[in-house]
């Protein structure tokens, strides 16, 4: 049952293989290439099924639906672009359905939504095919084998339906023994996910898997997270214990770890996307559904510059005289950094005090950019003022291991690369655990968790400082290797002294610690803070005139917080399928 599922293109050459080896009188039968249900009843046949199921993980696939990267594991079209954190990057001209997407102007002929839903509804089919093909093998898999096949693929057909339903309301949900195109989307789905993710965990699902499979904890992990999102808080409490206490999971030494291309799958990640690069497979499986979110410039040579983090981001991170977050105040006198000022003029970065993780999240100028030397500044992307100074830091790799953990052939984008990403990992289940830990007033426990993340990334320190104020072509370096490239403080809490309180620590400890991972945005809506906390966020990111293409963006309450049906479904399935009443 042992195979390499990171390698997409196994999948089809080892069907094709199949059908060729069964003679010619198979290939009178059946086209070339083309296999029929009963070569595959058997374990081998059944995983090759479930391979590409989990193939479509990453949501991209190449000349199908989601090959703009609409699906993509990253989530940051759909988590981040319409929070806080993030705007689309780049320049207006391209993708602009995107656009729309942060400016809250999504209607349901928008083909975003429509890749969306094909992808993650063509993923589920495969996930369908497997558990079908595998009841028709009956004897044929051994018992073991089959409990967990059958609990892979049912994880994998919860996570994509989830994938769909936290942003879109109204789903279908298919399972391997319907007819798709007959069921209806007017139920609730959330008990239909739970009971799938259940399955496996009630079925003994194996704890110690391949890389790159749903482990029996990574059921537990989305099996919380969907009690989560339905605010099932007591729920959510005992999978999450049974990670922290019983997992074999611990915290790498330093934050930067988690996204490290050289740190992946390690001892605090529960489940990665996995990438590979230089592998004869071209760009399929080497991250290609966020290709264009690197920095572009003579430095890098990458693309494309979209994924720019907001000031508003930027501003989060900044600490009181004692290392803590300024929860009310972080607007106030936002920092700019060198907006709208080119690098061949005199800049020099804020002294402000900030939380170390700021500079292995968001790349600026004057800071070292991993191996890459300091960002020189607008030079690295296309339009600075359009979108503003920051970059997506946590999705590059280390220059050291350009043509080896990125592609050594691209097509069109040098950033494509093998660096996995990281979908469930232990400080995500940690602070899960303290906000479950605050919604039952157990305000001690829930900072002590709290404290235990923010403890990890108190010496990560980007080092480094520079003291150059411009970047013009054949400058020389100035840097003390021996300083901190900016003025870092990271306090511990010493007490949580009410919920409210506790509340907005971990919220804010959230945003900070899972910035740009494509979870803030469905965060703010399960909180149900989504409408103040955009609105705000609106009117001090856009004042005094910046940003000028998103000026006059709107949020709307009890739309804007979820994506319509596409229009194209309603259209195929009439009377079977319905809109969305907020649209």
């Amino acid at each position: 049952m042992k195979n390499n599922i990171f390698i997409k293109t196994g999948l089809l050459a080892t069907v094709m293989a199949l059908s060729w080896s069964c003679g010619e009188e198979f290939l009178e039968e059946k086209p070339k290439g083309a296999v029929s249900e009963e070569i595959l009843t058997n374990a081998d046949g059944v995983d090759l099924l479930l391979i590409g199921a989990y193939s479509r993980m990453d949501g991209y696939s190449a000349g199908e639906a989601g090959g703009n990267g609409e699906a993509s594991a990253t989530n940051w079209v759909w988590g981040d672009v319409p929070s806080d954190d993030m705007h689309r990057g780049d320049q207006t001209g391209g993708w602009s359905p995107i656009n729309l997407i942060e400016r809250y102007e999504t209607d349901a002929a928008n083909p975003w939504i429509e890749g969306l839903w094909a992808a993650n509804y063509d993923a589920i089919a495969r996930a369908n095919d497997a558990i079908r093909v595998l009841k028709k093998a009956g004897e044929n898999v051994g018992p073991a084998d089959a409990i967990q096949l059958e609990a892979e693929a049912r994880w994998l057909r919860a996570w994509f339906h989830f994938q769909l339903r936290n942003k879109i309301e109204k789903i279908p949900y298919i399972t391997d023994d319907v007819v798709a195109s007959e069921v209806t989307n007017n139920e609730e789905v959330w008990d239909k996910i739970e009971a799938d993710i259940k399955w496996g965990i009630d079925n003994g699902m194996a704890e110690d898997v391949e890389i790159g499979r749903a482990s029996r904890w990574a059921a537990k992990a989305l099996l919380a997270r969907v009690h989560m999102f339905q605010q099932e808080f007591t729920e959510a409490k005992p999978y999450l214990n049974d990670i922290i206490d019983n997992g074999p999971f611990q915290l790498m030494d330093h934050y930067y770890d988690n996204f490290d291309e050289e740190k992946q799958n390690n001892s605090e990640s529960i489940l990665e996307v996995q990438y590979t690069v230089n592998d004869g497979a071209g760009d399929a499986n080497s991250g290609a559904d966020h290709r264009t979110l690197f920095p572009r410039g003579s430095d890098v040579g990458s693309c494309c510059s979209y994924s720019a983090p907001s000031f508003d981001l930027f501003n989060a991170f900044k600490t009181d005289a004692d290392g803590l977050p300024l929860f009310d105040t972080f607007q106030d006198d936002l920092l700019l950094e060198d907006y709208k000022i080119l690098d061949t003029e005199p800049f020099t970065p804020t002294d402000a005090s900030l939380d170390p993780r700021v500079d292995w999240t968001i790349g600026r100028r004057g800071i070292p950019f991993l191996d890459w030397g300091p960002m020189s500044g607008s030079d690295w992307m296309l339009d600075q003022a359009g979108m503003g100074p920051f970059l997506n830091k946590k999705i590059m790799f280390y220059k050291r291991n350009k043509g080896v953990i990125s592609i050594s052939s691209p097509i069109w984008s040098n950033g494509l690369n093998g660096n996995n990403w990281r979908l469930f990992r232990l400080s995500h289940v940690i602070l899960w655990r303290a906000e479950v830990a605050m919604e039952e007033n157990e305000l001690g426990t829930a900072m002590d968790l709290v404290n235990e993340i923010r403890e990890r990334a108190q010496d990560d320190l980007v080092m480094g400082k520079v003291n150059n104020t411009t970047f013009e072509s054949g400058y020389e370096l100035d840097i003390d290797e021996n300083q901190p490239a900016a003025n870092y403080n990271l306090g511990l809490y010493t007490t949580f002294p009410n919920q409210e309180y506790a509340r907005k620590a971990i919220y804010h400890e959230m945003r900070l610690e899972f910035a740009l991972e494509g979870m803030r945005f469905q965060d703010l809506v399960r909180w149900g803070i989504d409408d103040s906390t955009i609105n705000q966020y609106l009117a001090s990111e856009l004042s005094n005139e910046k940003l000028k293409w998103i000026q006059g963006a709107a949020y709307t309450a009890g739309q804007d917080d979820h994506w319509p049906v596409p229009q194209t479904q309603i259209d195929l399935q009439q009377g079977v399928l319905t809109q969305d009443p907020a649209y």
